[in-house]
């Protein structure tokens, strides 16, 4: 593994930072904790032994490479040097069959195999190109192009799809990809071609084969047109920095083991869902405190609410289908991230058993925001006493298609951990016949989606963002407090004639939490109920939303619904369970009523348990012209903050210039 490094000095504070050549070599050679990813040295190893016993062989294809993580109770008994279980979960697929194996690296043996009937894996990079080729080569799909008065298929580009699971259509659990096509040849963005509306192609995933055509006439591929007008370049902006001329206040150290202020947790990349973070704690008065285990982006469902033919199926599962890592995109120096940052490369597994890299597609920095963490003006003394808010950013941003999605962890001084999503990208568009809203069709053709520019319309949709979020707090034994606040009569002989109070219910088995739409008010706290702080509290953290807290109106039997049946609540709470680890399960290509309504189905109890929270960020995206022809990132985010949890606010002890 190698990153863009230049020597810090006070000469050259700007610069992207260093990391040691011995531990960027560890990256690749070995691990160094229980959760540290396979390494090339151990992926080739599982390959090898699966090939050797005859289980795969050059025509397998692995859509899942990835550390089977040892049980918790032994990776927080683990101490650095000490002997580790390294085993890798393997997923297969050759033809119509796939296959799991676990392989225990330290033995160099195969523990297990098994067959996963009717399971379809996330589509793999071949599968893709093969269906794009196919499209355009097939006789019955060339005619309907020309059909519609497009006799060059040089300047037609076709873009495959996942399937979904959609049983009116019959398909049941077949691999197949679903195509559709624009027309190169008018560029209505620098980003974007014009689409050809009306035309699909299913074709099997596994054989590149052409298996049905659909056609809606008339196929929309309208004449030239001629763009909005281009905005006027503005004066050029005068660079903002963010510097530390002193050097950072961050450390990173292994694979990777980052430390920051009294935070310190793992890294690790991961193809599904491009990062986990994992052992976040916080050093209270020397004593380093457990907040989260884990936490990572398990799923990402978009789904699209045009009904048209090629809109009607898009309803993407992109950690599932596709997956976060796999689609991590290079990081812009000083756009992305800030020039003073750690850019570190990406490693993970590739479909046919080695890896590829992917290179400064993780940022980590520092960043003063430019306001008072704290500040108090006292009148009698005639003085202000603040401290500046820094905080620690983890970022990383996949790009799905015509959408990126920025992901950051935020880590504050103030003990708080911000989970932020951005979507920015390109909107997904359609060809229309309007081309301002006064044409007789702009009705219709707006029914689904905003005009944003002439001919061209960005269908409504809704994004929602999974986090699986296993909370240890002060240790794996947690309950849920669900606060709620609840009007108050008062009596008469008092001025004031109501108020609030607050009152304090125990979630007692698994399932969606009360209060998601958060307009009560409600307040959901994560406690330890076997400890006690000094002011008597049991420790806790407090999941707050900030913004992005839609959920999906589709209605349960909705076959798209049936697929992220997750999203229909802001938070949903569950027993750990390492075999739980995605909200819409770990195939989701073709499947139905999988992740979450199975995990917490039988309703176990949550009291005094070791728990995961399933947070979902969601917002309904109703475009607009001014999201054409880029997108300006939208951004939403929720807070995983402290209640109780210290005995006082931890960021009162910063100290300007000295690192706490």
């Amino acid at each position: 593994m190698t990153t863009r490094v230049k020597a810090l000095t006070a000469a050259a504070f700007m610069a992207p930072l260093l990391l040691s050549a011995a531990a960027v070599e560890a990256q690749v050679r070995s691990a160094q904790s229980p959760l540290d990813a396979l390494t090339y040295v151990e992926i080739e190893q599982a390959v090898g032994l699966l090939k050797e016993a005859g289980i795969a062989d050059d025509a397998t294809r692995f859509p899942v490479i990835t550390l089977k993580e040892p049980p918790k109770a032994e990776v927080l008994a683990w101490t650095e040097g000490s002997p580790m279980p390294r085993m890798a979960q393997v997923i297969m697929h050759k033809g119509n069959e796939t296959t799991e194996a676990q392989v225990d690296l330290v033995a160099g043996t195969i523990v297990s195999t098994r067959p996963l009937p009717d399971v379809q894996p996330a589509i793999m990079q071949e599968e893709w190109d093969r269906a794009r080729q196919s499209v355009l080569s097939d006789a019955t799909f060339r005619k309907a192009l020309n059909q519609a008065g497009i006799t060059d298929t040089k300047a037609v580009s076709c873009t495959p799809m996942p399937p979904g699971a959609y049983p009116r259509e019959g398909l049941g659990t077949r691999r197949v990809l679903r195509v559709v096509c624009y027309d190169d040849s008018q560029q209505i963005s620098p980003y974007a071609s014009r689409s050809i509306e009306g035309l699909m192609a299913i074709v099997d995933a596994a054989t590149g084969k052409v298996i049905d055509i659909k056609v809606k006439e008339p196929v929309i591929v309208p004449a030239k047109i001629e763009p909005l007008p281009d905005r006027e370049i503005m004066t050029r902006q005068k660079p903002i920095i963010n510097a530390a001329p002193e050097g950072t206040n961050i450390s990173i150290k292994g694979n990777w083991q980052v430390s920051w202020q009294n935070w310190s947790f793992h890294l690790r990349p991961d193809r599904r869902s491009g990062l986990v973070v994992s052992l976040a704690r916080f050093r209270d008065r020397g004593t380093e405190r457990m907040v989260a285990y884990q936490m990572e982006l398990a799923e990402l469902f978009v789904p699209y609410m045009d009904p048209s033919l090629g809109w009607s199926t898009r309803n993407y599962l992109d950690a599932g289908e596709l997956g976060l890592g796999y689609l991590v995109s290079t990081l812009s120096e000083g756009n992305d991230c800030p020039a003073q940052s750690f850019y570190l490369d990406m490693l993970m597994p590739s479909d046919k058993g080695g890896m590829f890299n992917a290179p400064s597609s993780l940022c980590i920095f520092e960043r003063a925001t430019g306001s008072p963490a704290w500040r108090h003006y006292s009148g009698n003394a005639g003085e202000t006493i603040a401290r500046p808010e820094v905080e620690l950013v983890v970022r990383y941003i996949p790009t799905i298609g015509n959408y990126d999605y920025i992901i950051d962890y935020v880590f504050s001084s103030r003990g708080t951990i911000t989970v932020r999503t951005g979507a920015t990208g390109v909107d997904a568009v359609k060809t229309v016949p309007a081309r301002t809203l006064d044409d007789p069709s702009a009705p219709e053709d707006t029914r689904y989606g905003a005009l944003v520019a002439p001919q061209t319309v960005a269908p409504y949709h809704d994004h929602y963002f999974g986090f699986r979020i296993d909370l240890d707090v002060d240790g794996p034994r947690n309950s849920l407090i669900v606060e709620t606040m609840h009007p108050q009569t008062l009596d008469e002989d008092n001025a004031r004639q109501s108020i609030w109070v607050l009152r304090q219910d125990t979630v007692k088995t698994e399932g969606p939490v009360p209060g998601g739409h958060h307009g009560s008010g409600a307040v959901w706290r994560v406690i330890n109920p076997e400890r006690k702080t000094p002011l008597g509290y049991h420790p806790g953290y407090e999941i707050m939303p900030e913004h992005g807290t839609a959920t999906s109106l589709l209605p349960a039997d909705d076959p798209a619904q049936r697929r992220a049946e997750f999203s229909r609540a802001t938070l949903w709470v569950t027993r750990t369970n390492p075999a739980e680890r995605y909200p819409a399960g770990d195939f989701p290509l073709v499947s139905l009523d999988e992740g979450l309504p199975k995990y917490a189905g039988n309703r176990e109890g949550v009291e005094n348990e070791d728990l995961t929270f399933w947070y979902t960020i969601g917002f309904r995206h109703v475009t607009r012209p001014e999201d054409w022809p880029i997108l300006p990132t939208m951004w939403h985010s929720f807070a995983i903050r402290p209640y109780g949890f210290f005995d006082s606010d931890p960021s009162q002890a910063i100290n300007p210039g000295v690192q706490p």
